[in-house]
């Protein structure tokens, strides 16, 4: 079941609990960044396309790497910070597994371990991951009337415990709150999921919240 995660931290996990209105307005920018996604990479490739979030709950960040496959496990992401009104940082995350069924679906083949990962998976990768941030980023902009710009996009292939650690650190840094969404991608015939990460400032969600009239419960 997708879920929506939350903590501020890796150990602090109890200082923000969202209202079932501020769920609903985290899904409602989910679907619609997805949908914005979707149709960005189904031109992008000439295929059609999916994304969805059927479901969203909350659950502490910390976890996210158990539902990863693990600390050890291997995972890709594409990080981006972003700035304006509201600033953060945001990253799509794929456990190993499912980035490789992404790169079946995108280019017909996927390298059998990290060490295989070339400039063509990486190019593919970054791509998506950059379409998909950008267009979560987008509806977020769009549905609460805040500036936020995202900056050119990392990637990374490490152990999951060390990519989640180096983002949510930032949450640690800069007083900010990390917000997790299971994502999944799926054409016609396949199917690959992974996590949209968004870490804003605690200020900023708030002001977030505050334009969409639902900020009484943060």
């Amino acid at each position: 079941m997708p879920r929506m995660f939350w903590g501020n931290g890796m150990e602090q996990q109890e200082q923000f609990n969202f209202s079932g209105l501020q769920l609903s307005a985290v899904k409602e920018m989910s679907n619609i960044g997805l949908g914005h996604a979707a149709t960005a990479l189904s031109d992008m490739t000439g295929r059609s396309f999916n994304m969805s979030v059927p479901n969203i709950e909350s659950v502490p960040v910390a976890q996210l790497s158990e539902l990863m496959g693990g600390p050890e496990s291997t995972a890709l992401a594409v990080y981006m910070p972003f700035e304006g009104d509201v600033f953060g940082y945001i990253a799509f995350l794929f456990p190993w597994q499912s980035a490789a069924n992404l790169w079946e679906m995108l280019l017909g083949t996927a390298p059998d371990d990290p060490s295989l990962v070339g400039d063509m998976e990486a190019s593919a990768m970054l791509e998506v991951g950059n379409i998909i941030n950008s267009n979560f980023l987008n509806a977020i902009s769009d549905m609460t009337d805040l500036k936020m710009h995202a900056t050119p996009p990392a990637f990374a292939v490490e152990m999951t415990q060390a990519i989640l650690s180096a983002i949510v650190s930032e949450a640690e840094e800069h007083d900010a709150v990390a917000l997790a969404v299971e994502t999944q991608i799926f054409d016609e015939s396949s199917s690959t999921s992974g996590y949209f990460l968004c870490i804003p400032s605690t200020e900023g969600l708030q002001l977030m919240f505050s334009k969409l009239g639902i900020s009484e419960a943060a």
